[in-house]
């Protein structure tokens, strides 16, 4: 439950301030906005103020704002409605779309004024209007005289069409959503260091290797403890968080990484081999404990009631150095009970407890999360907003470089095009993420915002038909062209933008049930044990 709150509230702040860029824009060039809907599908909620219908809809995946114009309706619209005259009382209303008028074709009128003269010219015959009102289509049978006190118009005429807007503003309001993306960080970090975040400590201590996990690549490679991380394919990196972008942005590859071991520089190249994940792990870091950092409920780490804090010492009797030794013991030991040595503040005592067989390998687990020095960053008013928007800027520019270094990379050639879809992410793994950070804290919920509108912003910008980047690309041909580009054009191109976010979307959905199916597995299977007591 907890995931799926988090996961809405991170889905609708993106999307509410995406769609506010777009709307309030909009307003300021006077485009006529017809709804701001928050979701797709039924709608669950909405209200009308002035022009515009606000909308809450059932599928919280997306919003739009809606302007008059974007398309080419190739009808006419009723702009505006004086109180009390002719076209009131006949029931005409502002926003209404004229569609078909009985024996007249519209298409043949390119001016109201051209419509309204045919219309004049048989002042007493009555005509069948079909309207298009709030979604429905209504019959108004009028005379031309109850037209009289309305302001109407032709599509290709209409002033406050998005379409008949100058390139300019469209571009901006077409812009605005990702720019809104991009802003929302600088606001809500600086309310993240107020709160107060916590943070791991070792992602900005120098990279020198405290542990190597046996049997992992870096081992087979040659690394050692002690050996400090100087270049990573060439680029200097100064701390663990430049090591893991270097890393993460290295998928599949093979690695030239500069060490100093002992006042000597080595060059020890090795495979940056993802996971299912598209996550680099080489069997290398900072020294880790073999201390809890979290418990989760139902678990045999619960069930013996362990606690965060607690340090492992000994599992049946064999000492344990670190993390890496304690997990390989008990991954090792599904459904077989072990003895651990537990050291809690000042007590020593012993737990019996039987991990669990997890995922398809049956590897044991027992439920507990490593334990991480975190250091609290928390500050005054002014130090919060100086510290925000200094961190929110180095989001942005490690968010950018990450991605447009794969980008590069990929098009390159030297990250496959398989290990990319690995690291596609769609809205599940949020909402696994999101529900992971709730439970941290408000202000690590937030943060994991920020990280998510950055990156929202960005692929927004990109250059393909049915996102704001390909509203760019539109908007930039019109430019060079001096017109725009021609129906078939468009439909084709939204054709073929559609297919290729459908075909993303789907990866990205595979890979996300992919990661989680154990725990869907292991849920499912919780569930039956219920049933059969």
């Amino acid at each position: 439950m907890t995931a799926i709150i988090a996961f809405i509230f991170v889905i609708g702040v993106l999307v509410f301030i995406h769609e506010l860029g777009h709307f309030l824009v909009a307003k300021w060039s006077g485009v006529r906005v017809e709804k701001f809907s928050l979701g797709f599908g039924k709608k669950l909620f909405g209200f009308t103020r002035g022009e515009t219908e606000y909308l809450l809809c059932l599928l919280p995946l997306g919003g739009y704002v809606k302007m008059y114009g974007e398309g080419i309706e190739g009808n006419f619209i009723v702009d505006r409605v004086l109180p009390d005259s002719n076209a009131e009382r006949a029931g005409f209303k502002s926003g209404d779309r004229i569609i078909t008028i009985n024996g007249l074709e519209l298409k043949s009128f390119e001016r109201w004024k051209q419509l309204e003269a045919a219309l004049e010219s048989e002042p007493l015959r009555e005509f069948e209007f079909v309207i298009e009102r709030d979604g429905k289509n209504i019959e108004i049978t009028s005379k031309a005289q109850d037209l009289e006190g309305s302001e109407n118009y032709s599509e290709k005429e209409y002033p406050r069409g998005f379409s008949n807007q100058p390139i300019i503003n469209r571009l901006l309001i077409v812009v605005a959503g990702p720019f809104m993306n991009f802003l929302l960080p600088f606001v809500i970090l600086p309310i993240v260091f107020m709160i107060g975040i916590a943070v791991p400590a070792y992602l900005e201590r120098s990279p020198v290797i405290g542990q190597v996990a046996a049997d992992s690549p870096a081992a087979e490679a040659g690394f050692l403890v002690g050996d400090k991380i100087l270049e990573i394919e060439g680029s200097e990196v100064s701390n663990w968080r430049d090591v893991n972008i270097e890393l993460q942005t290295n998928p599949d590859v093979l690695l030239d990484i500069k060490v100093d071991r002992g006042g000597e520089t080595l060059s020890i190249p090795i495979e940056a081999k993802a996971s299912s994940e598209g996550l680099v792990a080489l069997g290398f870091g900072e020294p880790v404990l073999a201390k809890i950092g979290g418990v989760m409920d139902g678990t045999p780490a619960d069930k013996a009631e362990l606690e965060k804090g607690d340090k492992i010492l000994e599992i049946d009797g064999q000492p344990i150095a670190d993390w890496n030794e304690m997990a390989s013991v008990i991954q090792k030991s599904s459904d077989k009970q072990l003895t651990m040595l537990i050291e809690r503040g000042e007590t020593i005592f012993d737990v019996q407890i039987t991990p669990e067989p997890l995922g398809e390998n049956g590897a044991g687990a027992i439920g507990i999360q490593v334990y991480t020095d975190e250091i609290i960053k928390k500050y005054g008013f002014f130090e919060s907003i100086y510290n925000g928007v200094k961190e929110a800027a180095n989001m942005i520019i490690e968010v950018v470089v990450l991605l447009f270094g794969f980008l590069y990379k990929l098009v390159t050639g030297k990250i496959a095009l398989g290990t990319a879809g690995k690291s596609l992410a769609g809205p599940i793994l949020i909402a696994k993420v999101s529900g992971a950070a709730a439970e941290t804290g408000f202000a690590q919920l937030l943060q994991f915002t920020c990280f998510i509108s950055i990156n929202l912003a960005v692929i927004n910008l990109f250059p393909i038909p049915m996102l704001d980047g390909g509203h760019v690309m539109y908007l930039t041909i019109e430019a060079i062209k001096r017109k725009p580009l021609s129906e078939r054009a468009l439909e084709i191109s939204q054709r073929v933008g559609l297919t290729i976010l459908i075909f993303i979307m789907f990866f990205a959905i595979y890979n996300d049930i992919s990661r989680v199916k154990g725990d869907i597995v292991n849920s499912l299977s919780k569930v039956v044990d219920v049933f059969k007591q």
